[in-house]
């Protein structure tokens, strides 16, 4: 079967040259080290010798290292092998640090494969913790935008009220100044998972009734504003960055000024401001740091039935800047869409495998087209003489540098939409790591051959990736039509959602019996759950906000995205029309039933 995949040949053939264990002591040694060189002198030179001696191997740089304003990777070089040890951006992106201080790590492992992966310090098959950031906006009652200082107070009161219910209390600031992002601890399973969505909607509805600022939990922020970035560096270096590549191409110059008449937005506006997607992004744990288990994830869940049908559950959102969409139910992709760095892309780059994506790899940082080193991995091919990267996909992507002590590596979904439903997005996140479990046990037994995916045709319709164009075309049809989607899987099978979870949950009950934190009453807490939300069995589903939020026997059933437009034809709007008041109205709707699910509390 032909796919952009590395061979087991290949994988097999660069752990023979260098062992896998070699390379994890080898990072380990050179991230220890590294601070203690930039204390003692050297943090703004590449001491190359200095990391060779410690290494024990000749370590070198792709780019001239006295050339210590520009970008780079550095590599270690053992039996005729190279691999990544770490790299750098330019000095443009380095907020004022010294140049030691921001190498950021390269933790995935290519010579981790399914031959060597049980002698790993993660050897056992197991559920995955999964991660989470839920992006929303904040808006005042009236329709006004909070200051900083307002938004540092929500943070802050966010945060005293999130330790006292147990939940994971930090919010980071977007690049919108009235956007925030919320993060779901790592954990396992659905029962927790809600309950920890629970914890921080009660968190964000107690900070909304002491500030007055409510909560905008879409696939996209709603109303009016003006546009106002955050005053951060690292913001102000990214909006120049997106500017300069967009800038680039026409097309796309074209795209957003369509995107301005579309939605009534007032020149001028740039493509960050019109870029104001709400996403929940999930990361996964990479078993052993495995380079290949990361690429192959990539390529078949993100790519699947699956990541359409758990997009379509947290779809809804039909308005931009006040503005009612006439035809989408959830704009998330459209705005997504108006900048070049919203591309899909195949895979990510694959640098020890390939000679040219390690060329592009390099290329990408060297070239100040991105901001931060995962970012590289994401080269977009299709740009000739233009390289770009693909940093807003609505795939994923794969992330080799977290810095934290146990040198995690996760495979993060971007194409998931923020959805107000504790129940719906518990429910895909523990999907995905059921379906990580699954991926990761093919794994194992397979590697990188799809052959035997293939030949099982259910889990083919599961896993399987669709084209480029099928995956598109899906995408852009539960952008209509949410829920009511109908599904097609990449063995040319249809189904509604419903059959689609009803078969997945038999096949989970089969294949992940060998995971001992797995029972069966798990699988079927999510999959009845989900079947539940989209065809109740009394057959009586949510119509109104109030319903799908606060009703106790209705609540996160129904199509979200046509909810949210009958609730703005209710409010007295018409489809296609800015009605920034209307579109408000809703908004105070939404934060009126919150208050009255999590504070039990009405007007």
């Amino acid at each position: 079967m032909d796919t952009p995949l590395p061979s087991n040949e290949e994988l097999i053939a660069y752990s023979q040259d260098v062992r896998w264990d070699t390379i994890e002591q080898q990072k380990r040694t050179f991230y220890n080290e590294l601070d203690k060189l930039a204390e003692n002198g050297h943090a703004n030179s590449l001491p190359l010798e200095t990391f060779s001696d410690i290494l024990g191997v000749p370590v070198t740089a792709y780019y001239d290292p006295n050339d210590t304003d520009s970008a780079n990777v550095l590599l270690a070089n053992v039996n005729n092998r190279q691999y990544i040890l770490g790299s750098y951006v330019s000095k443009r992106y380095r907020s004022g640090k010294p140049l030691l201080k921001c190498i950021e790590p390269y933790n995935l492992n290519p010579a981790v494969n399914h031959t060597n992966i049980g002698d790993t310090d993660d050897h056992t098959e197991h559920m995955r913790a999964m991660g989470a950031e839920i992006e929303l906006g904040l808006v005042f009652k009236d329709g006004g935008s909070p200051n900083e200082a307002e938004m540092q107070n929500y943070i802050r009161l966010y945060h005293q009220h999130a330790q006292r219910l147990g939940v994971y209390p930090k919010l980071d600031r977007e690049a919108c100044q009235y956007q925030v992002e919320a993060h779901i601890a790592p954990g396992i399973g659905y029962q927790k998972t809600r309950t920890a969505l629970k914890g921080i909607m009660s968190a964000l509805a107690i900070a909304s009734e002491e500030t007055g600022l409510h909560t905008t939990i879409m696939s996209a922020y709603p109303t009016l504003s003006d546009f106002k970035m955050s005053e951060e560096p690292k913001v102000q270096t990214a909006v120049d960055l997106m500017l300069e590549v967009n800038g680039h191409f026409p097309e796309y110059k074209e795209r957003l000024a369509a995107a301005q008449a579309r939605y009534h937005v007032e020149q001028p506006s740039h493509y960050v401001q019109m870029f104001r997607n709400q996403g929940c992004h999930i990361h996964l744990d990479l078993a052993g740091r495995s380079e290949a288990l990361g690429l192959l994830t990539f390529y078949t869940m993100l790519h699947s039935a699956t990541a359409i049908a758990n997009a379509a559950v947290l779809k809804g959102g039909p308005f931009v800047n006040g503005t009612c969409d006439p035809e989408l139910l959830c704009v998330r992709e459209y705005l997504r869409r108006t900048t070049v760095t919203g591309r899909y892309i195949d895979l990510p780059l694959n640098p020890h495998f390939s000679a040219a994506d390690m060329e592009n790899y390099a290329a990408l940082l060297k070239s100040e087209r991105v901001n931060a080193t995962a970012r590289a991995l994401l080269y977009n091919g299709e740009t000739p003489g233009e390289p770009i990267s693909a940093m807003h996909n609505p795939i994923g992507r794969v992330r080799p540098d977290l810095r934290m002590s146990k040198r995690v590596c996760t495979v993060e979904s971007t194409g998931m939409p923020t959805n107000i439903s504790v129940s719906r997005m518990a429910a895909v996140l523990t999907d995905f790591e059921f379906t990580h479990a699954l991926i990761e046990n093919y794994f194992r037994k397979h590697g990188c051959d799809l052959e035997p995916m293939y030949e099982d045709q259910e889990l083919w319709a599961i896993l399987g990736p669709l084209e480029p164009q099928k995956f598109a075309e899906l995408q852009d049809a539960s952008d209509r039509e949410c829920t009511d989607i109908t599904l097609t899987t990449a063995a040319g099978t249809t189904m509604s959602l419903v059959d689609f979870y009803e078969m997945k949950r038999k096949y989970m009950h089969k294949a992940l019996i060998g995971i001992r934190e797995i029972l069966p009453r798990d699988i079927d807490d999510v999959y009845t759950s989900l079947t539940r939300m989209l065809e109740p069995p009394s057959g009586f589903s949510a119509q109104t906000v109030e319903q799908y939020i606060s009703d106790s026997k209705l609540r996160s059933t129904g199509n979200w995205g046509r909810i949210l437009r009958n609730a703005f034809i209710e409010e007295g709007g018409t489809p296609g029309s800015h009605d920034p008041d209307a579109v408000l109205r809703v908004v105070n709707r939404i934060y009126n039933a919150m208050r009255l699910r999590y504070l039990d509390k009405e007007l």
